[in-house]
Formats: C-alpha cells, structure tokens, sequence
C-alpha cells in the first residue's frame, strides 16, 4: 500500500507540473514573448525527469518550483508587475504552485514511511 501511496503523489505532482507548464505557455501568449513557453518547456522537461526515477533531491526541487512560482507571482502582483489581464492566470500559477508544494510534502511524507 505504501508503494501505491507513493505512486499515487507522483502521478499527482506530474500532472499538476502539466498545468503548471500550460498554464505559463497561456502567459506567453498574453504577452507575445518566447520567455514563458521556455520555462514552460523546462517544466515539462524536469516533470520527465522527476518521474523518470524516485531520488528524494527531485522531490526537494519540486517543493523549490512550487515555493518560487507562487512568490514571483504573489509579488508581481503585489508590485504591478502583473497587468490586469494577467491577473487571473497568475492567481491560476499561485494555487497550482500551492497545491504542487503539498503534493510535493505528501510524497516526501509517504516516501519515508
């Protein structure tokens, strides 16, 4: 059962990084940059990586995605950063980043029993 448990938030964080992913390339298209659809390119790439293979350091860099996407957005928000079109995509990315940061918890939770 434990087996299954991990399993179980691996599949969940990937698909989660999925919409993470499209949901930046979304933001590239808003704003007519090339920027967001490389970083959404990297998310997909490291969400190959992350289960590719369970090593506790990819889990950890997870949390880190998590934890950094939801405060460049909270802050650009906070600063202007963010235009008002964009506004309902970046709340999209804090939520995601939020959930993919719990999920990245509950693996590290259900991997060490």
């Amino acid at each position: 059962m434990v087996l299954l448990n991990y399993k179980f938030w691996m599949g969940f964080n990937g698909f989660v990084l999925l919409f993470l992913a499209v949901n930046i390339s979304t933001i590239g298209v808003e704003i007519n940059s090339g920027l967001p659809f490389l970083v959404g390119l990297c998310y997909l790439i490291y969400m190959f990586v992350y289960l590719s293979k369970s090593i506790l350091w990819k889990v950890h860099v997870l949390i880190g995605i998590g934890i950094a996407g939801t405060l460049f957005y909270l802050i650009g928000m906070l600063t202007g950063m963010i235009t008002d079109n964009l506004s309902p995509y970046a709340w999209t990315h804090i939520v995601l980043s939020i959930i993919l940061t719990g999920g990245s918890f509950m693996h590290l939770k259900s991997e060490k029993k």
